[in-house]
């Protein structure tokens, strides 16, 4: 009997989406304290994207991140990285699986403009405009 082998399906971990699901005032000041600078490198494997890639589309430099001596990323960069976590959160919860929201992310979706959901990512105002296209998902509502 043949054995099949299912791949390990890669989700957010426990302590990044917790601090994702942290109450707004709470994130402001984990993110003032920083985050640990695996973070990063957490969200680009969830994404399914090099942790190049990802500093390139959030304006990050992947050669400081590179070099951090440090093991905990500047307020910027903790913004950025929980931005795309809450973000890949919410589309798993509204599709339905990670694999769908990773799928979703990476695709050009006419109500964005023919953009790419990831690369709105790098403001507030793009990840206003994925939340607020979710959001018409999650309600049948036609963006």
């Amino acid at each position: 009997m043949a054995t099949i082998t299912i791949p390990r399906r890669k989700s957010v971990p426990a302590r990044l989406a917790a601090m994702a699901a942290m109450p707004a005032l709470q994130q402001v000041e984990t993110i003032r304290k920083g985050i640990p600078a695996q973070a990063f490198d957490q969200i680009a494997s969830v994404l399914g994207i090099g942790k190049e890639s990802l500093a390139h589309k959030l304006g990050i430099n992947a050669q400081t991140l590179r070099k951090r001596k440090s093991q905990v990323l500047s307020p910027d960069e903790a913004e950025k990285s929980l931005r795309v976590t809450r973000m890949f959160i919410a589309a798993s919860e509204v599709l339905g699986s990670d694999d769908e929201a990773r799928h979703w992310m990476g695709e050009a979706v006419m109500a964005l403009g023919g953009k790419r959901p990831v690369d709105l990512l790098d403001t507030d105002v793009g990840a206003q405009e994925v939340a607020n296209i979710l959001n018409c998902i999650k309600w049948g509502v036609y963006a």
